[in-house]
């Protein structure tokens, strides 16, 4: 097992996580230092970053935890602490055992191959395959994940289809090709289930993910509504293209709505029986409007109905106003990290950090005729007890995608600059502006849990 850089250092028992095996390393205080991963030769010479990911699982916070009360406690398991407890080193006194161990085990692999390394590389040697894991970045490198946090991952814009602004909803399992709800034949090979919204992003291969500290958190739901007028003659109109539409047979409206409609109808028609005088008004309205077209036309003045009646009865005709749905309205967020780098390696994962979204936010040159759009992203308020650890207390956000549309990164926030002696600047400051690739329906917020806030 490979040691720590001095006998100041004490090493644990190996621990198994997720199939791998790791050592935790603990200064003379007690206090975590670093952690050693066993490389493909049995011998515990890979260094690792404990800032990652997943040392964040239940299974490496127990081993983490297990790990320091011994090394602190030994067999006094009334003193042992949980995860939350845990001491760490200070950042340098990590980022040094990290380093240092690095060189070590880099120069330790040179000497143990010696002479095995051929002169000549193999001729058509097959290159290594990647490994298929994702970029993961945290800011800063000492997040507590178990704490609540923000979470950035980015994937590719695909289009599995020409409409993707669906909501969550209820689908029929066997359901014919190109067949639609309420277009089928119930029976027994049919069953519904509930679909997810669709999306652009392609779930199954994420490109990285970047973890923050928790932004200020505010969600704006808004729907598009309109006023809407329309007269006498409008209606009359209305009533038309309900005739030539077949009662809204041709309009693709349901058999409820149509029912409604001619209930509505019906109703009204048993009224202008019941009162003669509707009819006698509408016919004197239309009389009028057609009556004060055709004299502003004969002699070239502007003339509408509303002025012939005002002026003769003190009369207009009635509007009938009223405020419509025109349609939903995609949501806006905007992001703002004050960024301080507190060491060479956080000024490291900061430059990436930013390189990560413009890299994404960047569309794609194809050709002269076509550009291929920008990667995607997902945004989650996560506290990192385990799989379900998105935050109820906050909105979420639109699984099916979202662009970001500015990144705005100021490197003197201060109004001065203040860089260290490798030009990394002290601290900057990071806004980020991201849009939902499609609405919020209402399937989408019924299909939350009953305690969140929804979307």
């Amino acid at each position: 097992m490979a040691r720590g850089t001095g006998a100041k250092l004490k090493n644990s028992r190996p621990y198994t996580v997720d199939g791998k095996v790791y050592s935790f390393t603990h200064d003379r205080s007690g206090k975590l230092i670093g952690v050693t991963s066993k490389g493909s030769n049995g011998k515990f010479n890979v260094a690792e970053d404990l800032n990652q990911p997943k040392f964040t699982t239940d299974a490496a916070q127990s081993a983490i935890s297990n790990a320091y009360n011994i090394a602190n406690y030994k067999g006094n398991k009334e003193s042992y602490k949980t995860f939350s407890d845990v001491s760490y080193a200070s950042i340098e006194e990590r980022d040094k055992f990290l380093n240092d161990n690095k060189k070590k085990f880099a120069n330790q692999s040179v000497i143990d191959k010696g002479d095995e390394d051929p002169i000549a590389p193999k001729q058509n040697a097959t290159p290594a395959a990647p490994s298929g894991k994702t970029e993961s970045m945290a800011y800063p490198l000492d997040l507590n994940f178990k704490q609540d946090h923000f979470k950035i991952t980015k994937f590719n814009y695909v289009r599995p289809s020409v409409n993707q602004s669906k909501s969550n909803r209820k689908a029929l399992v066997g359901e014919p090709k190109g067949a639609t709800g309420g277009n089928y034949r119930r029976g027994s090979t049919f069953s519904e289930q509930n679909v997810a919204g669709d999306g652009v992003i392609n779930s199954s291969k994420p490109l990285g993910s970047i973890f923050l500290p928790m932004p200020k958190a505010t969600d704006v739901n808004g729907v598009e509504w309109g006023k809407s007028e329309l007269t006498i003659s409008g209606l009359a109109a209305l009533g038309g293209a309900n005739l030539l539409t077949a009662g809204g047979k041709f309009l693709a409206r349901t058999e409820e709505e149509m029912q409604n409609d001619k209930a509505a109808r019906d109703l009204l028609v048993k009224r202008r029986e019941l009162d003669g005088s509707a009819a006698t008004e509408m016919g004197s309205a239309l009389y009028t409007q057609a009556m004060s077209k055709l004299a502003g036309t004969v002699f070239g003045v502007e003339l509408d109905a509303d002025t012939v009646l005002a002026r003769q009865g003190g009369r207009v005709l009635n509007p009938n106003a009223e405020m419509l749905f025109q349609g939903p309205v995609i949501r806006d967020f905007a992001f703002s990290f004050l960024m301080i780098a507190r060491s060479q390696r956080e000024g490291d994962e900061i430059r990436k950090i930013l390189r990560f979204l413009k890299l994404g936010m960047a569309p794609k040159y194809r050709t002269t005729t076509y550009l291929k759009a920008p990667d995607v992203f997902t945004l989650e308020y996560k506290n990192g007890k385990g799989k379900d650890d998105l935050l109820r207390t906050v909105n979420q956000f639109n699984p099916g995608g979202l662009a970001l549309t500015t990144m705005n990164v100021d490197y003197a926030p201060n109004g001065y600059w203040s860089a260290y002696r490798d030009s990394q600047p002290v601290i900057l400051k990071m806004d980020l502006n991201f849009t939902e690739l499609r609405p919020i329906y209402e399937g989408d917020q019924a299909g939350t849990p009953e305690d969140s806030v929804g979307y």
